[in-house]
């Protein structure tokens, strides 16, 4: 159920904080009519350098709208552009990476919320006796002052983005808390490389309810529908996999009697599908935007191979956060429950492949970026499971049989070589 709420507010994020910002600004709103016009009898305690005339009040508040909805198409103009620029030059992906920033979302916020302040009490001035003393105006000003500078700061922020660098250190930030949250939830559950069924068990499948992407698996309302019974539920999609309508999801697998087709139906509403990708809950996700920096920059448009090098040791090290992970499925069972959840998660070997198998067809003939892989597979060896560093292994000879061949000469060839037999050497000494 956390989950759920968690995912809607990131597919709702935007209108969220917008929201809340216009809600505080409406209540001061509310809160300043209410005392300029003698409702609430405070003015006694408010210091009297805030008050001032009506008329005054109107002309400062009338400038105010009309500049801070200056700024507001300015602010918006400057989010397009980087975001054109985002989606042109690093990933379509990573666009919602700016678009969804706390400072990004808190100026558009505070700027629509100034607007409507101003435009609002100068609406209920029009009815205020002229001879009253006011303090929407210095209120105005003080919250012009606050859109000052988050301007400031929206500025800076923005000139950090359009940096390669920075917009990778947040990508690695994102892709190692998804990851160690991925791994936090294998902690204390049995894990296996292969699991098998009893021939004689009955099998109901699971499908789909509709068209998108997995988003979420609600694996604790799973449990609580089968503890009781002698179910086992084979899961064989994960996170983030595209699902067609009526796709196969799942298997229930039980011994005897019939099963309600209710009971089928609460079990595939615990599969959550999405038209998009959450980054949140779906590490491949979130390593898939630093794999595309790197695809774009090694490309003949842009050829920044040293960006490409710097992802290829972040992924290097990301990967390498998993590879003390044996075996490929996580099973959930309890001692007082002949119940058991099956399902596939962090698979070391399909998740080295698809992180690196098009950074090596289309950097093959780069020398800088094949020694970068090389190296990155030095990194992950670090600290991977004796299994998984035959893995590496297995890999890196993958990746020597692509690349030698693109290559003449001796000193290219040479290093390649000496990468190689680092690995096997240091696989034979584990």
């Amino acid at each position: 159920m956390i989950q759920k709420i968690i995912m809607l507010y990131k597919n709702k994020k935007i209108w969220v904080i917008l929201s809340g910002y216009f809600v505080v600004a409406l209540f001061l709103s509310i809160l300043i009519i209410l005392i300029d016009h003698r409702i609430l009898p405070v003015q006694s305690y408010i210091p009297a350098i805030l008050f001032t005339t009506v008329d005054l009040a109107r002309q400062i508040l009338g400038m105010l709208s009309g500049v801070l909805l200056t700024i507001t198409t300015f602010t918006f103009s400057t989010i397009l552009v980087v975001l054109t620029m985002y989606s042109s030059q690093f990933s379509p992906r990573v666009v919602e990476n700016f678009l969804t920033n706390k400072i990004t979302m808190k100026v558009l916020g505070i700027y629509v919320g100034g607007f409507f302040y101003c435009i609002t009490n100068l609406l209920f001035l029009r009815n205020t006796d002229l001879d009253y003393q006011v303090i929407c105006a210095a209120v105005g000003v003080i919250y012009s002052i606050l859109c000052m500078i988050y301007f400031v700061v929206f500025v800076y922020t923005v000139s950090s983005s359009i940096q390669a660098n920075k917009l990778i250190e947040r990508l690695y930030d994102e892709s190692k808390q998804t990851i160690e949250n991925t791994i936090s939830l294998q902690k204390d559950k049995e894990r296996s490389r292969q699991y098998s069924f009893d021939q004689n068990d009955l099998k109901i499948e699971l499908f789909s309810k509709k068209t998108g992407y997995l988003d979420l698996i609600d694996l604790d309302l799973i449990w609580n529908l089968i503890k009781e019974f002698e179910y086992k539920i084979f899961i064989h999609t994960g996170i983030g996999d595209f699902l067609s309508e009526n796709q196969k999801i799942g298997v229930l697998y039980y011994r005897q009697g019939e099963i309600d087709e209710d009971f089928i139906s609460q079990l595939s509403d615990c599969f959550t599908v999405g038209d998009e990708r959450y980054a949140f809950n779906d590490y491949k996700f979130s390593l898939q935007k630093i794999i595309e920096i790197s695809l774009r920059a090694i490309s003949p448009g842009i050829n920044d191979p040293y960006t490409a090098i710097r992802c290829i040791r972040m992924l290097g090290v990301l990967l390498g956060k998993m590879a003390g992970i044996d075996g490929c499925y996580t099973v959930i069972k309890s001692d007082e429950s002949k119940a058991a959840i099956i399902y596939e998660s962090v698979d070391f070997r399909k998740d080295l492949y698809y992180t690196f198998y098009q950074i090596i067809h289309y950097g093959k003939a780069d020398i800088s970026v094949v020694l970068a892989l090389f190296e990155a597979l030095e990194i992950i060896k670090r600290t991977a499971s004796i299994y998984n560093q035959r893995v590496v292994k297995e890999f890196a000879e993958y990746i020597y049989s692509v690349c030698i061949s693109e290559y003449e000469h001796k000193m290219d060839t040479d290093l390649i070589k000496e990468k190689m037999d680092s690995i096997r050497e240091a696989t034979r000494l584990s």
